[in-house]
């Protein structure tokens, strides 16, 4: 995976400052995501959602807003759409977290997002007044003398009578019931910040068809074990029948694989066989980054499997249960192999399977050497 860092214009005049993640294959897809209030690109929610996206061959855009307003924050969202759009490709898929989550719902429906076939929210409130809320008495204020100063999650920032009249405008009932873009919902039942019942409503108030997860063990920020981490994976799993794939793995033959470079990693390969793709590194110790089967893994792989599948050819009509083989590298070409046949199999029986065992490597790799240890 290799991240880039991008800038484009906001549609205000001024320069908004993303990232894009892109997979190590060319993209089946690009998205893009809509931070929390007061947050940055950078913050787990966002960094980690978009790279699990980007892993799972869904490039995406990850930005700062550079205003608060939500009206704002609408419109960068169809700023950065216009230029993917005309840099990449357009997105098809819009993901939001929190007030960004909110935020993505109202600009889906946007001529500039059309191009968008699904879009998730994660922890998103129903009212994005919800999000101011939590200041009480400092509401007021604000309204009374035009700002104040708050602090949200250790940082200040200027609540202003503007800022709480732009909230106001958007109420969910205008566009909630406009939304036409199949919709996922992840919220915790936990969240202490935006309970649970926000997402109850959101979903309420959009057609079908939509969808509603929960994440169990999240907090609001995501930031609690591997939460983001899943929630990209739930997001890709559940978007992939909507997009339209711009890329898709080519067909290789039985009798052959091709390799090739993949982006921002040294000795990262991308791997393609006629039962699929696989990803290859060398081990840290090696150099490499160890994201992915090292070349000798997958040459033990095949070993092993190979043993198991002419076991199992020469098992018929034998009380064969399961055969556990374990393949080891000793050293250069000489590899240690220790089969363990289970059922109940007389002596005869299992000197059949193991001598099965030996033709597979005399066949494939007459140089490679096979060392049998006992079980």
């Amino acid at each position: 995976m290799q991240s880039v860092s991008v800038t484009f214009p906001s549609g205000r005049g001024t320069e908004v400052i993303g990232t894009l993640d892109l997979p190590d294959t060319p993209p089946i897809a690009y998205a893009i995501f809509a931070h929390c209030f007061t947050c940055s690109r950078q913050v787990p929610a966002a960094s980690r959602v978009c790279r699990t996206l980007a892993a799972e061959g869904i490039a995406s855009l990850r930005f700062d807003f550079s205003d608060l307003e939500f009206s704002s924050n609408v419109e960068e969202l169809a700023a950065a759409a216009s230029w993917l759009s005309a840099e990449y490709e357009p997105p098809q898929l819009l993901v939001g977290h929190s007030l960004g989550g909110a935020a993505a719902l109202r600009a889906v429906s946007l001529p500039e997002l059309a191009s968008v076939r699904a879009v998730a929210t994660l922890a998103a409130p129903f009212d994005v007044y919800h999000t101011v809320l939590r200041f009480g008495e400092r509401i007021r204020d604000a309204e009374t003398e035009g700002s104040v100063t708050v602090t949200l999650a250790g940082r200040e920032f200027t609540l202003t009578r503007e800022f709480l009249a732009d909230l106001s405008a958007h109420s969910p009932d205008t566009y909630l019931p406009e939304v036409t873009t199949p919709a996922l919902l992840l919220h915790s039942p936990h969240d202490q910040t935006v309970p649970h019942s926000n997402a109850e409503e959101i979903y309420r108030s959009l057609r079908q068809p939509k969808s509603l997860l929960s994440l169990d063990d999240a907090n609001h920020l995501l930031t609690r074990g591997d939460s983001a981490q899943r929630a990209g994976r739930l997001i890709a799993e559940w978007a992939r029948p909507y997009l339209i794939p711009s890329y898709e793995p080519p067909q290789v033959e039985d009798d052959r694989v091709v390799s090739r470079m993949t982006v921002g990693s040294r000795h990262g390969t991308i791997v393609d066989t006629a039962g699929g793709t696989l990803h290859s590194d060398r081990d840290k110790e090696a150099g490499g980054r160890g994201k992915g089967h090292s070349p000798l893994s997958l040459l033990m792989a095949g070993l092993a499997a190979a043993t198991t599948q002419a076991i199992r050819e020469a098992a018929v009509d034998m009380p064969l249960i399961d055969a556990h083989v374990t393949i080891t590298h000793a050293t250069r070409n000489i590899f240690e192999r220790k089969v363990q046949l289970i059922g109940d199999l007389t002596e005869p029986q299992r000197r059949t399977l193991l001598n099965a065992a030996i033709s597979p490597f005399q066949i494939m790799l007459p140089g490679i050497k096979i060392l049998d240890v006992p079980a």
